[in-house]
């Protein structure tokens, strides 16, 4: 009865092994390319000053939700 238990085992180790071999390698080459970047998008200053803005709204967006269900939560116990 152990048989069919251990093979599926082995045929899940092989699955896998043979998922995780494409993606070492594919991480492996695109760290190799990083070595030698070509294109640079991250350096434009208005782009920066965009996304610290996009934050910081989605902070306050995120921190008004908060409040908002703890102010709830807390009015079904007054």
């Amino acid at each position: 009865m152990l048989q069919p238990t251990i093979r599926r085992g082995a045929q899940a180790v092989v699955a896998q092994c043979v998922t995780a071999l494409p993606v070492m390698a594919l991480s492996v080459l695109s760290w190799l390319r990083a070595e030698r970047v070509t294109d640079d998008r991250g350096s434009d200053s208005s782009e920066k000053a965009f996304m610290v803005i996009l934050a910081i709204a989605l902070g306050g967006a995120v921190s008004a939700a908060a409040i908002a269900f703890v102010a709830s939560k807390t009015s079904l116990f007054q």
